[in-house]
This record gives C-alpha cells, structure tokens and sequence, in this order.
C-alpha cells in the first residue's frame, strides 16, 4: 500500500474528535448566457472577494491566476487555483472569514467556481459553509450575497429556462402550460417555488425578498389567478397553487407516479404575511444543491483542484531527493485535508437530511389535517345548505359533469370520508369512457351512503344495505385476489400518500369485460385511522392472475 493511501486510510479508520462541527449551508451552481461569460463572471468573483480579504489582492488575482494570502499578516485566508487543460478552463476560489464567536472556532467559508468547457456553456457556482461549536443553535438559512448581485448583472439559465434575481411573473394560460411543463420535465435539476397571488398581485411572501434569498436556488414564480386556475385544470387541484397558496415542486416528479406530499405547500395564514416562510422555503431547497457531484452539474471545489496541482507540482518537481519528497508531502497534505473536510461535510448533511426528513413529516401531517378539515368544513356547508332549501324533498345532488370535474365533483359531494387519489383522478381523465361516467358516479354515492356509515358504525343491517345498494347498481365489493396477501407482492397494487404505502387489497367492480366502455375497478384501501376509503387506481383493470 502507498504512503498517500496508508495516510487516507487512517484517517478514515480514526477520525479525530474535534469540538466543532461544519454545517454545510448552500451550494449553488448554473449556466451563464453572455459573451465573454468566464472572465466577466470570474472578475466579478475577484471584486467580491476584494471588498472581504482585509487587503490589497495580489495582482495574480487581478489577472484571473492562481494566488495565495494564507498565512499573511491582516489578511484572511484565500487562495485561488486556475486550471486550463484540453478540456477548458477552471478558476476556483475560497475565503474563509471569522464569525459572530471566532474564539470558539466559528469560520464561514466561501467557495466559488467558473467554468469553461470546450464547446459548453460557461458555469458558475458558489457554495457557503460554516464551522461552529457542536452545540450551537441553528442557523440563518442564506446563501452568499455574491449570487443575487451576479444575477442581477449578467444572463443564467438552468434546466434550459433562464433565472434571474426576481421571480418571473405569471399571468396567462399559455405561462401556467410553460410551468406545467417544466414542472414534469425529466431531470429537472432545481426546484421550483410558485408563489400564487391575488388580483391585486398580494402575496403571503415579500416578491423582492425571495429573489433576494432564493434566486440561483430555484425557479422562482409569481402566478396570477387566471395562470393558478389554468394550472388546476392542467394538473389537478392537489398539485396545483392557487388562493394565495406556495408550493415548492421538488426535482424529479413523474406524472404517473406524483405524490402531491411529497411537494410542500403553504396555504394563507390567518394572521396575515407569513413572515417566516422565507426562512422554511431556505432550509428545504439550500441542501438540495450539495446533490450536485458528479457530470455536467459537478460542483468543482477548490480542493479538488489544489489537490490535483499539487499532484501535478510533485511529479513535475525537479532537484534533490529532498526537494521531490517535501513536493510529494504537500501534495499528500492536500489530499488528506480535502478528503477530511469532504468527511466532515458529509455528516453534516446526513445531520441536515435527518432533520429535513422530520420536517418533511411534519409537511405531510400538517397538509393532511388541513384537507381533511377543509373537506369536512365544505362537506358540512353544503349539507348545511341543502338541509336549509328542503321544502317537501331532498335538493338533488350536483351531477358529475365529467372525468374532468372527477376532482372536484369528489371534493364537493363525497364528504371527507372518501378520498380517491390523484393516480385514479388522472387514470379516469385519461382512459375513463363517457358510458360508465353515470354508473362510476352513482356508485360512489352508494358508496358515500351506505358503504361509508358500515364502515364507520358497523352493523348487520347497514352492511345488507351496502350490498343492496350496490348489487342494484351491479357493482361487487371483493378482494383483488384469492390470496389477499397476493397484491402486497404486484407494485401496480399500491400507492404512495405521503410516506405511507397503501396497498389495494379489495375493489369495487362492475362487469367482466376488459373494455372500459363496458366495465369499471374502483380498487381500495380503508384508512383505520383516519377513517377514509382510499381509492388509489381506477377506472381501468389491472392485470392479476387471469390476465
């Protein structure tokens, strides 16, 4: 084994315990679209970090060079690495700054990169880190000022869509089609933040502010009503941000398998502006950024860099045994402080993963209560309502005007009982047939009726009238399979709300045919706890031992 691999593998075996930790807080990277993108955005990186070392930069720096004042007296520690191969050009470099408690051994540190691939777009990125006492409280989600004021200045783009430093505003059918896309666009790197605004153009959130914080970060959006509407009906209501209401669409959503859960979303507060959402919306989309390593995307840290120079001084280094052992140990330092620090940075962001994970959780529990108390609340109006009008009979129900309406018709009419999910909703709007559409729809409402109060309260007679109702419609109410446990075992059995899995054990069927002209599925769960039928598939018939 090499010297250079014995001295990682120690260092991986026994990491030293130390009193500090690094809490990595936002790394940030995207093209730039204007001519002579490397060396403006790179000088422009030179005069940022003027106004920070303490100093006069050397006059490499001014030249787009390597250069290095650590370890110089009134100054802070920076350095930058330029690296011009075959393949293009790099230029990397980092500050590290004191904090608010530099006794304790608080240091935040910056790093930025500009890239020049051969036959590529220029890329830019810049990443925020800071060591602190392991006991400190939790920080201020941000990202360096640096990246707002670029943006400001020069032309970007990421996911083949240009960003700036303020949200794009949304006011027609044709930019809710344009965000819909891009909202389902395969490997969508960035997240996407749409915040829906009234007539007025009011919003919970200060527009100017979250550029501000967010721009670079995420495709920031500002959506009219008449675009949120359009939205709704492009993707459905519990995907879509309307009424005031922000939504973060995290990366790599497929429409046939979305969870709406799984995208966060703020409705109005009672109280007025959301003073604090800025700071939620930070803390879910900063971290998503270290998820760039590899590729096109690759975030090209300095250490990487001065690790490969020095490698490049040691082979090259010239002189007497000495000279080339002292060039081959610095090297090996580089390598080992890189790798220690990318350690360190890796447990801090399964620290920041655990507890993003936790308030995802929260997310879901704190969206699933507020439906539900919205559904209940809707339900009970309207009940309210046509108890009210009742003169010698029952007002009729609002029919279901089509799969188109599925969704609402379902919110309005079924109570908070029943939920179908948005795999059904999207499965009727796509394969449902105008023949079934009356039957699927008075099927429910058997459902909602007599299905529901079984359920609820039990009883021989409510469940003889369940399958009464039901026969009369001549709809079954069965397992899937002969072996019950057989649908646990087919993917295609099951959906995902939330992080709950719920697995479509039984389902309500009418007819024998495989044409959905001529027959229907409806296949379920029973929610125990929260006292709900989950309709996850239908209307089409899934494939099972016969077929």
């Amino acid at each position: 084994m090499s010297q250079l691999s014995e001295a990682l593998g120690a260092l991986i075996e026994q990491p030293a315990p130390s009193a500090t930790q690094i809490r990595p807080v936002s790394r940030i990277s995207f093209s730039l679209t204007d001519k002579d993108a490397f060396e403006k955005s790179a000088q422009f990186a030179v005069d940022w970090l003027a106004g920070k070392i303490g100093g006069a930069l050397p006059g490499e720096a001014r030249a787009l060079a390597s250069f290095d004042t650590r370890g110089a007296d009134g100054f802070h520690p920076c350095h930058a690495v330029r690296v011009d191969d075959h393949s293009g050009s790099i230029w990397a470099a980092r500050i590290d700054e004191p904090g608010s408690k530099p006794s304790a051994g608080e240091t935040w540190s910056t790093e930025m990169f500009v890239e020049r691939p051969i036959g590529g777009l220029v890329r830019f990125g810049a990443q925020l880190m800071v060591r602190r006492p392991s006991n400190s409280p939790d920080i201020r989600p941000s990202r360096p000022r640096l990246i707002y004021d670029l943006l400001s200045t020069l032309s970007a783009e990421a996911d083949g869509e240009a960003i700036t430093d303020a949200p794009a505003n949304l006011t027609t059918h044709d930019d809710a089609d344009t965000l819909a896309r891009l909202i389902y666009r395969p490997k969508r790197r960035l997240p996407i933040v749409v915040v829906s605004t009234d007539y007025d153009g009011w919003s919970q959130v200060n527009l100017h502010q979250l550029g501000v914080r967010l721009s670079g970060a995420a495709h920031l959006y500002a959506a009219g009503p008449e675009t949120s509407w359009e939205l709704t009906r492009l993707i459905g209501k519990r995907m879509s941000t309307f009424n005031g209401g922000v939504r973060i669409y995290m990366p790599g959503i497929e429409e046939e398998d979305e969870d709406p859960f799984q995208h966060p979303l703020w409705l109005i507060p009672k109280a007025g502006p959301n003073h604090a959402l800025i700071n939620q919306l930070a803390e879910r989309i900063f971290p998503l950024g270290f998820q760039d390593n590899e590729g096109e995307t690759r975030f090209w840290h300095i250490g990487q860099l001065r690790k490969a120079a020095s490698a490049t001084v040691a082979m090259e280094t010239v002189g007497s045994e000495t000279e080339k052992l002292e060039a081959q140990i610095a090297a090996l330092q580089d390598e080992v402080a890189d790798l220690k620090e990318q350690l360190e940075v890796a447990a801090g962001l399964e620290r920041i993963a655990s507890s993003a994970e936790k308030a995802a959780q929260q997310d879901v529990q704190r969206m699933q209560d507020e439906i539900g108390r919205l559904k209940a609340e809707n339900y009970r109006l309207r009940s309210s309502a046509q108890h009210a009008t009742v003169v010698e009979e029952k007002s009729a129900e609002r029919e279901l005007a089509s799969y188109d309406d599925l969704e609402d018709w379902a919110d309005e009419v079924l109570g908070p009982h029943i939920f179908i999910h948005n795999k059904a909703i999207r499965e009727c709007r796509k394969n449902g047939h105008p023949d079934m559409l009356e039957r699927i729809a008075n099927t429910l409402l058997a459902i909602r009726d007599h299905w529901i109060p079984f359920k609820l309260e039990g009883g021989l007679d409510r469940k003889e009238a369940a399958t009464s109702a039901l026969a009369a419609l001549g709809v079954e109410d069965e397992g899937c399979f002969t072996r019950r446990e057989k649908a646990s075992e087919k993917p295609e059995y099951s959906v995902r709300e939330g992080t709950i899995t719920w697995v479509l054990y039984d389902h309500f069927k009418y007819g024998n045919s495989r044409q959905n002209s001529e027959q229907f599925r409806m296949y379920y769960a029973w929610d125990e706890e929260g006292r709900r039928l989950i309709i996850g598939k239908m209307p089409s018939h899934l494939p099972n031992d016969m077929s």
